[in-house]
């Protein structure tokens, strides 16, 4: 939990009503001298001695809660400071302080009750605003977080704190303008702060924006001095300079000691770009090494966030029991009556039938079980619609983490006609109302009425436009990996979607999942060792062959061996799959990833240089690291279409 926080002991103000019933200002003057030094004890025992005296002085009470939150006894003061507001209810800063103890004892909603009344009763308390936004951004409601951050600086603008906050919770929301303003005010106005030297080296490096990193870097220098921050981002500087063996060396030559959430991510960073660096130096023993030192960190973050990778494996499981054939068959036909599909003229260039021909053709709902039927007769179906592009039928780019989804969403931003939506919410937010947060109205797939799909398109689009809004003679693509996952779903909603597969060799998959670090989150969690990566592999590559054997999906497969051969061949492929002309923009990726203001992903600085094919293969380098898991890709190698290991 976030704990940075401003109580503003040392301005709380009491009133006089009656002097003959009030201290003089003299003993009140002494406890605050016991707190600026320190003496918290001695203050809560002087206080408690006093308020025998003037129950009623709301000082009192309140400066004996300061000295039991600094003891971090907050069961006290949270009682201590409810005394002093029983007494006066409009002390905005002594809510505020309440909300600090409810907040670090773990009571988020009290926290939050408490600095709304802080606000309430006192609008220009910056302090209020500030702890407003960690009560929101520990609640994950990041959005809201924002706004109260930025309120904060709004009345106070050299609050340093609330602005790196702020600048941390733009970038979470992928909303990137202003995240290197908001750090940069943060070092200007307090050069030493640490947390504003290392959001703003992240985001510039993260963001790809190496000239202004080095002058951050410098900067930091300066102000720091021999930080481990500094040592870290030189010696990254050095790897993006191609210097590998001095990265490697300037990277060795500390390490970071986990205390808090930026020294962890701090020596996550350093083991994974020495992974990646003794990979380039063909140091397979080394690079495992600091990948397995990398992965273990990362586990401790996950676990520390209540993060484990059971509840993604779950998904899978859910969905590998339900999409069956004869729970496919319950599934009422939503299609004639759907209003956003038009039928077409029949004709047997349409049907594929003679004209007047008017045998019936199955659909869902009626008695067959016959996986190839259901396949076959329902794409007979298909094509007597016409589709708004789209609209009707979205384009999804699915995969597995690895597979080079991030390089076909950064060739095809080179073309002015299609916008990408980098790992959006939006198939999340339409999974989530269908089938529930956790699963348990998947059964409700077979009883969707029309405007049901309705309800749930207008669901996923308004989520889609946050990202890539779907203009007129614009084509939005939803690009997230493991929405492979939901492609069952996406069907019954989007029986005309589109998806673009991406492959690559599984070893080599498996193995850059090992190798990298990725955010939190459950899937991402069996990327820890090569045995849960090679576990999630099989598992979701399961469902995803159950799904094209019973529904008719409509995908474009593509190599990533065979996109970085051939970028313009493969390019073209998967343009008129999306019934798109070609651009040569395509073939400008560096700078179509050098113009944008972040890559959210993992492969963000590998997207930056020019395609390179050394990728390929490269498992076979690490066979006595791969060997245990060989046994449960090599099902997957064959029926991609890859060499036998």
């Amino acid at each position: 939990m976030q704990t940075t926080f401003f109580s503003n002991i040392l301005s709380i103000l009491y009133i006089h009503v009656n002097v003959m019933n009030k201290p003089e200002p003299s003993v009140i003057n002494a406890l605050f001298d016991l707190y600026r030094a320190g003496e918290y004890r001695t203050l809560l025992e002087r206080a408690q001695a006093l308020i025998e005296t003037w129950p009623d002085e709301p000082a009192l009470h309140s400066l004996a809660g300061s000295a039991c939150l600094e003891m971090q006894d907050y069961d006290s003061a949270i009682r201590r400071y409810r005394a002093a507001l029983a007494i006066r209810p409009d002390l905005a800063k002594v809510h505020n302080s309440l909300g600090i103890a409810c907040l670090q004892s773990g009571q988020l909603e009290n926290a939050a009750n408490s600095f709304h009344n802080a606000v309430k009763h006192d609008s220009q308390l910056a302090q209020a605003w500030f702890n407003l936004g960690i009560v929101y951004e520990n609640r994950n409601r990041l959005a809201e977080a924002a706004g109260y951050y930025k309120q904060a600086t709004l009345i106070n603008p050299v609050y340093h704190q609330a602005l790196c906050s702020l600048a941390k919770v733009l970038w979470e929301l992928r909303i990137p303008d202003q995240v290197q303003e908001y750090f940069e005010k943060a070092v200007a106005i307090e050069e030493n702060y640490l947390p504003a030297h290392m959001g703003l080296l992240r985001f510039l490096e993260q963001s790809n924006r190496h000239e202004k990193l080095r002058a951050a870097v410098s900067r930091a220098r300066g102000a720091l001095g021999e930080h481990d921050v500094v040592r870290l981002y030189e010696g990254i500087l050095a790897d993006i300079d191609g210097e590998y063996e001095q990265a490697r060396s300037l990277l060795e030559a500390f390490s970071i000691t986990p205390a808090d959430a930026w020294t962890r991510h701090g020596e996550r960073t350093r083991l994974a770009r020495l992974t990646l660096i003794c990979d380039r130096l063909d140091d397979t023993a080394a690079a495992t090494r600091y990948a397995r030192d990398a992965n273990e960190l990362s586990r401790e973050q996950s676990e520390a966030r209540g993060i484990d990778k059971s509840s993604f494996l779950q998904t899978v499981e859910n969905r590998r029991r339900y999409f069956i054939a004869d729970n496919i068959n319950q599934w009422r036909d939503l299609t004639p009556s759907n209003p956003s599909f038009r039928r077409k003229p029949e004709s047997s260039e349409t049907t594929g039938r003679p004209a007047g021909d008017t045998e019936s053709h199955w659909m869902p709902g009626q008695a067959r079980h016959d996986e190839q039927d259901i396949r076959g007769q329902s794409k007979n179906f298909a094509r007597n619609f016409t589709l708004t592009p789209g609209i009707d039928n979205p384009v999804f780019i699915i995969g597995f983490p690895r597979s080079g989804t991030t390089l076909l969403d950064t060739l095809l931003r080179g073309h002015p006609s299609i916008r990408l939506a980098e790992e959006a919410d939006a198939v999340p937010a339409l999974v989530n109302r269908l089938s529930g947060q956790s699963d348990e109205r998947l059964e409700t797939l077979a009883n969707l009425q029309d405007r049901d799909v309705q309800d749930l398109r207008r669901t996923y689009f308004d989520a889609l436009a946050r990202h890539a809004k779907p203009d007129d003679g614009v084509l939005p693509i939803d690009r997230f990996a493991l929405n492979t996952v939901y492609a069952g779903e996406i069907y019954r909603i989007f029986p005309q979607a589109r998806f673009i597969l991406l492959l690559r060799h599984p070893a080599d998959c498996v193995l850059s999942c090992f190798m990298q670090t990725f955010y939190e989150t459950p899937a991402n969690a069996s990327f820890f060792t090569l045995e849960d990566s090679a576990h999630l592999y099989d598992r979701v590559f399961g469902l995803w062959r159950q799904y094209t054997g019973l529904l008719p999906l409509n995908v474009l497969q593509v190599k990533y061996e065979d996109l970085v051969a051939d970028a313009e061949t493969t390019s073209r492929r998967i343009l008129d799959f999306l019934d798109m002309p070609w651009h040569p923009g395509i073939l400008e990726h560096e700078r179509s990833a050098r113009d944008r203001p972040l890559i959210g992903t993992a492969s963000y600085n590998q997207v930056t240089r020019p395609l390179y094919t050394e990728a390929r293969g490269r498992w076979r380098r690490y066979r006595a690291e791969m060997k245990p898991v060989l046994p449960a890709l090599e099902h997957w190698i064959s029926y991609f279409g890859y060499q036998a290991p």
